[in-house]
């Protein structure tokens, strides 16, 4: 039986603290959204340019307990879980979801240097010869 791999990393800053709710069975489940930013270049243009989408993020159980009692609006983390996406139907429209289910979520070092930022996506981001 073949299985597809459906793994993510994502680094980013939580944009508010955790959102912690009980399903009826008891289960705990904590939502958040971070901040991830990516930095580039254009073709032609010696600036970095930055943008900034938000990822929502869902925990379940044990780490959503740890996700509620350490992670405040603001924290660097590291969230490795897999891609999600779901719909759903409001007043006949259908809605679609897109979010990760954390298996895991760190806290990253704070002291992190602009210049080693640059560095890593410099190396890793190739020019692109579009915009």
């Amino acid at each position: 039986m073949a299985t597809d791999l459906n793994r993510i990393f994502l680094t980013g800053r939580l944009a508010a603290d955790p959102d912690v709710r009980y399903t009826p069975n008891g289960a705990e489940v904590a939502q958040f959204n971070i901040a991830v930013n990516r930095a580039y270049k254009i073709k032609d243009n010696p600036e970095w340019q930055e943008e900034t989408f938000f990822v929502r993020i869902i925990t379940w159980n044990r780490l959503a307990e740890k996700v509620e009692k350490n992670f405040k609006k603001g924290d660097l983390v590291l969230i490795e879980g897999r891609l999600s996406i779901r719909s759903y139907e409001v007043d006949g429209t259908k809605k679609w979801v897109t979010e990760i289910i954390a298996n895991d979520a760190k806290f990253l070092p704070r002291n992190r240097s602009k210049n080693a930022e640059q560095s890593t996506s410099e190396s890793s981001e190739p020019d692109v010869p579009f915009t």
